[in-house]
């Protein structure tokens, strides 16, 4: 089923990314530029927009495709400019409900729309991050069919597939990067590596391997290097990893090979306890392993004037010196309502500006950071 209200309560089946349609302001808002700015450059360098009739004028209207071909073509014009090498980040904190997955997805979108090549790799075995972008890993090849969702949406592989060989124990059938990856808004979009229940196996063979956890990092250097054929990771400015709340082999493999570690944060009272856990899980990793990444801890779900969620705010910084964000993601039932809808916020339309603004500001402000140690490696 397509999605052609967005604003319908129906629960559909599966958004069609494609057939979404954006008028300019939206467009141009994706890249920071006006609307003139935005004509300009496709009459200049012929991008072909579809008009539509609103009313008596015919108007541009731009589809997801459309907006990341401009997105490339700006890279390509350096009007957007990559990394001067590949970053690595992973989110995590120790426990559900505090937007990971959310600054994950959106975050991706906002990067690659600044003219970075992104890969998003789903390393939790719920699957939610690969849901939130159309590919649900509980549905089988008849039940796609049943539900008259295409077939491309099946997740049939993940990460396990790409590192597993690497291993003596190979539980699971190897596969080529071209064969696991997810183009959700075509080939200039972001790039997904799914999940599934099944990527829990990987467990397995990780604990019982030397240097348990440090095969990820093993595997995007052999990956960036040549080493693993079908596997050519160096195309990708920034690999985000999105992990499950809990500090398992496979989140402590993805800390391990991140430079930089996203903590969104709720400041109420049972996140907060959150923040106690993370800071003791950091300070043990860094301990056993002499290294830790840098760490970006965002407010997420804030709300203005909370006398106590401004007392936790200032207890944040104390924890995590330097590595909470100046920028907070507000509450706003907008996440919500996008995530009904199954379009991630930077990319729907309904969202009110207030709230697509502060996400953009905290998103522009990470993406700082990423260039900052990008540079300084």
């Amino acid at each position: 089923m397509n999605v052609e209200n967005e604003t319908s309560d129906e629960i559909q089946n599966f958004v069609d990314f494609q057939n979404l349609v954006y008028p300019p302001a939206f467009a141009a808002g994706c890249f920071g530029l006006t609307t003139r700015r935005l004509k300009d450059i496709e009459e200049e360098h012929g991008v072909n927009i579809r008009r539509v009739a609103r009313g008596s004028v015919p108007s541009r209207a731009y589809t997801i495709p459309d907006i990341f071909e401009i997105s490339a073509l700006r890279r390509s014009l350096n009007q957007a400019k990559g990394l001067p090498r590949q970053i690595v980040v992973s989110t995590f904190v120790p426990k559900g409900g505090t937007s990971k997955t959310t600054t994950a997805v959106n975050l991706s979108i906002y990067c690659q729309l600044a003219g970075l090549k992104v890969l998003l790799i789903d390393n939790d075995p719920q699957g939610d991050t690969s849901g939130t972008l159309g590919y649900d890993p509980d549905l089988g090849p008849e039940d796609l069919v049943e539900m008259g969702i295409p077939a491309d949406r099946l997740v049939d592989g993940h990460l396990g597939n790409l590192i597993g060989p690497l291993l003596r124990m190979r539980p699971f059938e190897e596969k080529t990067l071209d064969q696991v990856i997810k183009k959700p808004f075509g080939e200039n979009g972001i790039h997904l590596i799914p999940a599934d229940a099944y990527l829990e196996d990987l467990g397995v063979p990780l604990d019982a391997s030397n240097n348990s956890d440090m095969w990820y990092a093993k595997w995007i250097e052999d990956g960036n290097t040549g080493q693993i054929p079908g596997c050519d990771l160096s195309v990708y400015d920034l690999i985000i990893f999105d992990n499950a709340p809990s500090g398992s082999r496979l989140t402590k493999n993805s800390v391990a090979a991140s430079e930089l570690l996203l903590c969104p944060v709720r400041m109420d009272k049972f996140s907060f306890r959150a923040l106690i856990r993370l800071h003791d899980w950091c300070a043990r990793f860094a301990k056993e392993y002499k290294f830790a990444p840098a760490i970006s801890a965002i407010p997420t779900m804030f709300k203005r004037n909370r006398s106590r969620l401004l007392s936790n705010l200032v207890t944040l910084n104390e924890l995590f010196p330097g590595g909470v964000t100046d920028e907070k993601i507000y509450f706003s039932e907008d996440y919500e309502k996008a995530l009904d809808l199954g379009i991630p916020l930077m990319l729907w339309k309904g969202a009110n500006k207030a709230t697509l603004d502060a996400a953009r500001d905290v998103y522009s402000e990470i993406l700082g950071r990423i260039r900052t140690l990008a540079n300084e490696g």
